[in-house]
């Protein structure tokens, strides 16, 4: 792994892993949107209720993105990486929520494009879902179905409740750093507590939706942080992540209801991003579109089950959803995300790396 220069290392594997995450989402949302149940999803049918395949896709992010958001917040100022956070998450975010509130709101809407415009409030659903992009999973005035079929109906993008972790996951680094507690000790402290306390309490964190999510799925981002300062000072060894990945398969035989042990996932997963003897696919052409289609995917088969009718099965809804989410990912990034990260250019006052 590189020194304590400032050029920062690049991982080219990240794309494929990313593009294969975000495939699983729409995979396993598949079954959610077009059964309304989540029951013959193949890991569910395997490791039990909730192990479904996309939420080892939303680990993946989590601890990809933890690991290399750390690398950023280790270059430059507290203003600098809130700069480049914003600008990978709040270009495409907007867009997708200007279009859902818009375009799908009225399309989709009992009310008539007259009345929805008037008693929906759009202008204030879009401010509050950019502020807390949890807000507009389900947008005012707008089903896709009778709600008496299913909850589902008014669900516009349940993917969105992860972006507001994510955000959250971001903010607390940067406050790590301002106050200079971005170090490894730390981080492995705070993850140690965290995936501890829930084998002592049966309801370890108080019941609010919020801090339900965050406890979930944070844990995978600092795990992959943490991961960031070992790489940091050790190569990545195979023996490791086969041993890890090998306790991973036994704790989901053996302890499926463990919350956290996915985890064990996480240096095997980092070992692929990192190592410099697997090559995969670098998908230049293609681009970074792992994002856009996180984003587009949920509301996309959504679309596509009101259209398909009764005919709406798992696998339509999948096979007409992912190459029309792939597109969308791709004109999102090609568009828009990548001329947005080129405003990092923009300076901020520097600091140097700071030795965990």
């Amino acid at each position: 792994m590189p020194g304590r220069g400032v050029t920062k290392p690049f991982y080219p594997n990240v794309n494929i892993i990313r593009l294969v995450a975000a495939t699983t989402v729409i995979f396993s949302h598949a079954f959610l949107i077009s059964e309304k149940t989540e029951a013959n999803e193949p890991f569910v049918r395997l490791l039990g209720d909730d192990k479904i395949l996309g939420i080892f896709g939303v680990y993946a992010f989590f601890i990809t993105s933890g690991f290399l958001v750390t690398q950023s917040a280790r270059f430059g100022s507290v203003g600098g990486f809130l700069w480049r956070r914003a600008l990978r998450i709040y270009p495409a975010l907007v867009v997708c929520i200007l279009l859902s509130v818009y375009v799908l709101g009225p399309l989709f809407s009992p009310l008539g494009l007259r009345r929805y415009l008037r008693w929906s409030n759009p202008l204030e659903t879009t401010v509050l879902s950019v502020l807390n992009p949890s807000y507009g999973m389900k947008l005012p005035k707008v089903q896709f179905y009778d709600p008496a079929i299913s909850w589902l109906a008014t669900f516009t993008n349940g993917s969105l409740w992860s972006i507001s972790q994510e955000i959250f996951c971001y903010l607390i680094l940067a406050a790590l750093m301002a106050i200079g507690l971005l170090r490894a000790p730390v981080m492995a402290l705070a993850l140690a507590v965290g995936v501890t306390w829930q084998l002592f309490f049966e309801q370890p964190w108080p019941d609010t939706q919020l801090i339900t999510d965050f406890t979930f799925i944070a844990p995978y981002f600092f795990c992959g942080s943490l991961l960031w300062f070992v790489m940091d000072k050790r190569q990545p060894n195979v023996v490791l992540a086969s041993i890890f990945a090998a306790l991973g398969v036994l704790c989901l035989v053996f302890w499926p209801d463990y919350s956290y042990g996915p985890m064990l996932f996480a240096y095997p997963l980092v070992y692929f991003v990192t190592s410099p003897s697997i090559q995969l696919p670098t998908l230049d052409r293609l681009g970074d579109v792992s994002y856009g289609i996180y984003l587009y995917g949920w509301p996309v088969e959504q679309v596509m089950n009101h259209a398909l009718g009764q005919y709406s099965t798992w696998w339509t809804v999948f096979g007409l959803s992912l190459p029309i989410s792939l597109l969308l990912g791709w004109l999102s990034w090609h568009l828009l995300e990548k001329h947005a990260l080129r405003l990092k250019r923009i300076s901020f006052p520097r600091r140097l790396p700071v030795s965990p």
